[in-house]
């Protein structure tokens, strides 16, 4: 049971303030008691301190147990209620109803880390009972088969710091891989129980590293810190191996709503702060030597959204008065991944989404969309600023949005161009072609690219601006029409980009409509491999047993569709055998027509590197595109397919079409090294593809049966894991990795 002081039962339970200015949905924020604190620095506490600071001092940004890497950390998601999040995701996503396919979920977005809440102040959430923590062991093992990392999340108050430090030991204990302290106004001065925020906020971050020394650790306050300067955000930042700033673009007064204002304010606010902890001298505090510069820690920038109300799901906990919308998630997080005053070296890596129930559907395809962090296994959408283009010829640059650290102020040159892809545009009128804009984006995987532009709403924006795409093969002349979709990504078409700089995306000034004007705001480059789709009529897919054709169903693919009677047992099969030009990681869907006479847990299975099932309800999510899989790892070749069997119950199964979406390259999964200590101990090294979780298995001879030793996350691609129960009584064993 967590030993905890008593919290005031008046004290909120609700989370995300939302105020930098004026704040709409702005909720109250109850104060708690600060009954029974008293700040203690005692010669134990002290020593601690001393051997912590030894480990910690200089090793900023470090990755943590489990291999999470703070620079590094992709995409990511908080839950408020579990029971909200697996009831549909707030009633957005039908197939999730348990935390499994919650997890599933998540990971078909491209998250790779949720976090939790597990307490308010010193309490458990979502309480009252002291024993009753909604984050359990079995959430994060759950959430681990899945290959998604937990981070437990407390709202932080300061007003008892030995219970807050209980809630951190606990949500380590269950077995979390990180926690992060939701430390926000409650921290500031005016707060009765906050007598020495710096001191206070010392002891509570302090006491967690020391108890937990290689765990992760990360706060979220608010992103405008000159409006919040008594916040201690030096000890947070100090102690913690990230920071991630709650940029909440609707609850900021001054940057019309606007995502990459919010995240531009945001990094002038960062941008000053950091400079200044080089101007402060070493501290002295119980006895060691602090400088302030490793309170600097990569940043992991923090949206809130809020789709529809959908019945039967949540109602935005109440914390939202209008839907954001759709298309902001997308400029956030491509305007995170390309933001030219990053203030965090080498670019923003990471960044999350508050809260998963509150996302709306379409959202939740932007949150898909984008891509954060660095991994071998997923190709990253390109996004470039008109910040980081070359300029010939007379293109004016119009400043749309600034900032100093208090205040924010929108200029532009025509009171309709706000809506502007970062702080900037470029424009000019009609010319020879002999002016342009050139964007040089540099290509990891070579293939297939969907390129897409930004401009702002200018109401004399051309209708046909020539786009010149130029590659080693050749080059390509396309249009945009800029006045339709400002504001907002457009396609220019698919082009294939060969690896390396040597591709360019040339922006011309000479249009046809000599009264108008050409803007440049930005571009985008989305991997587009074609998908690999097989109809139940293609020759690759073969079929067994009592298949009978049929055409009536409207929401079909294509002209027809077959069908089988099912059962208890096995009497037709349906295979779709693609070929695979290249190995690679796959995104798997199915189609089938809707009826109620269908199955609800049609039989999937999939063979690629092991196999897996799926059962599939064929009387819903018909008519299109149903994903049954994320990111399958399959060769180059025919081994790998997707079988439909009938053993489903009285009814009948659908086979359609299957379709095959290109996620990312292939990495060869490999046990590097096995090495046995001389207690007989045995430690295994294994390389795979980052993000994905592996699991390690034993035999004591290779006719037996491979018993699990332990599954684990691997973000670096490397991971080390010692066999504790080995020992020298051990005559022989073998050694399996897997993904």
């Amino acid at each position: 049971m967590l030993n905890c002081l008593p919290f005031n039962p008046n004290s909120v339970t609700g989370d995300r303030a939302r105020a930098e200015g004026s704040a709409r949905g702005h909720r109250s924020e109850l104060s708690p008691s600060a009954s029974g604190f008293g700040l203690k620095q005692s010669a134990v506490f002290a020593f601690v301190l001393a051997m912590v600071l030894a480990m910690v001092l200089g090793a900023r940004a470090q990755v943590r147990d489990g291999g999470i890497d703070p620079k590094n950390l992709g995409k990511g998601v908080w839950i408020y209620y579990i029971g909200d999040a697996t009831n549909k995701v707030g009633g957005h996503v039908g197939s999730v109803t348990n935390v499994n396919s919650l997890m599933q979920y998540f990971r078909s977005a491209g998250m790779r880390y949720c976090m939790v809440k597990m307490g308010t102040s010193d309490r458990f959430f979502p309480g009252p009972a002291s024993n009753n923590c909604q984050l359990t062991s079995n959430f994060i093992n759950t959430a681990h088969s899945n290959g998604i990392a937990v981070f437990g999340y407390n709202r932080s108050y300061g007003s008892n710091i030995v219970g807050e430090v209980s809630l951190a030991d606990y949500c380590f204990n269950q077995g979390a891989d990180g926690f992060v302290f939701d430390a926000e106004a409650e921290w500031e001065s005016g707060r009765s129980w906050i007598t020495n925020g710096p001191a206070q906020a010392w002891q509570l971050c302090s006491t967690v590293r020391s108890n937990w020394p290689n765990k992760f650790l990360a706060h979220a306050p608010f992103p405008i810190i000159y409006l919040h300067s008594s916040f201690p955000y030096k000890e947070f930042g100090f102690w913690c191996d990230a920071v991630m700033p709650q940029i909440y673009h609707f609850s900021t007064a001054g940057i019309k709503d606007s995502p990459s204002a919010a995240i531009n304010w945001s990094d002038v606010n960062w941008s000053a702060w950091q400079s200044s902890l080089y101007a402060l001298p070493l501290t002295n505090i119980t006895g060691v030597a602090v400088n302030w510069t490793n309170a600097i820690k990569p940043i992991i920038p923090l949206q809130d959204v809020y789709g529809e109300v959908v019945p039967g799901g949540n109602p935005n906990g109440g914390a939202a008065t209008e839907v954001y919308p759709d298309e902001d998630v997308l400029e956030f997080v491509d305007y995170v991944a390309a933001d030219p005053h990053a203030q965090t070296a080498g670019g923003y890596r990471g960044v999350n989404f508050w809260r998963a129930d509150t996302i709306g559907t379409n959202q939740w395809a932007n949150v898909s969309a984008g891509t954060s962090g660095t991994y071998s296994n997923i190709v990253n959408n390109l996004v470039l600023d008109d910040a980081s283009a070359t300029v010939v010829g007379g293109w004016t640059s119009v400043r749309v949005f600034g900032a100093t650290t208090t205040a924010a102020t929108y200029y532009g040159a025509t009171g309709t161009d706000t809506n502007s892809f970062g702080t900037n545009y470029l424009f000019k009128g009609q010319g020879s072609g002999a002016a342009f804009v050139q964007f040089t984006p540099n290509i990891v995987i070579p293939g297939n690219y969907d390129l897409y532009q930004w401009h702002p709403f200018l109401t004399n924006a051309s209708a046909g601006v020539p786009f010149v795409i130029g590659t080693p093969a050749g080059t390509n002349l396309a249009y945009a029409n800029q006045q339709t979709n400002s504001g907002n990504w457009s396609l220019v078409g698919r082009f294939n980009f060969a690896a390396g700089n040597s591709n360019y995306i040339r922006v011309l000034d000479n249009f046809s409509d000599a009264a108008n004007i050409a803007a440049v705001d930005g571009v985008k480059l989305v991997y587009a491999d074609a998908d690999i789709i097989l109809d139940n009529t293609d020759p690759q897919v073969s079929c067994s047993g009592g298949w009978i054709s049929s055409s009536s169903g409207s929401d079909r693919y294509l002209t027809n569709y077959y069908y089988a009677s099912s059962g208890t047992g096995v009497t037709a099969t349906a295979t779709f055998r693609p070929s695979f030009p290249n190995p690679g990681f796959y995104d798997v869907f199915v189609w089938h027509s809707v009826s109620g006479n269908r199955a609800t847990n049609a039989p999937w299975t999939l063979s690629s590197f092991g196999s897996s099932n799926v059962w599939v309800n064929q009387q819903i999510n018909g008519g299109g595109w149903f994903k049954i899989a994320s990111a399958r790892p399959f060769s180059a070749g025919t081994n790998g397919w997707v079988r439909l069997a009938n053993n489903a119950g009285p009814s009948v199964v659908i086979a359609d079409a299957v379709k095959f979406s290109f996620a990312g390259p292939l990495s060869p999964l490999t046990l590097s090294a096995i090495r046995r200590q001389a207690d007989g101990r045995v430690t295994l090294t294994v390389n795979s593809t980052p993000g994905y979780g592996v699991w390690l298995e034993r035999a004591t001879n290779l006719l037996g049966a491979w018993l699990p030793l332990t599954n684990l996350l691997n973000p670096s691609g490397t991971l080390s894991f010692t066999d504790q129960s080995a020992s020298n009584n051990l005559n022989a064993g073998f050694y399996r990795a897997r993904q």
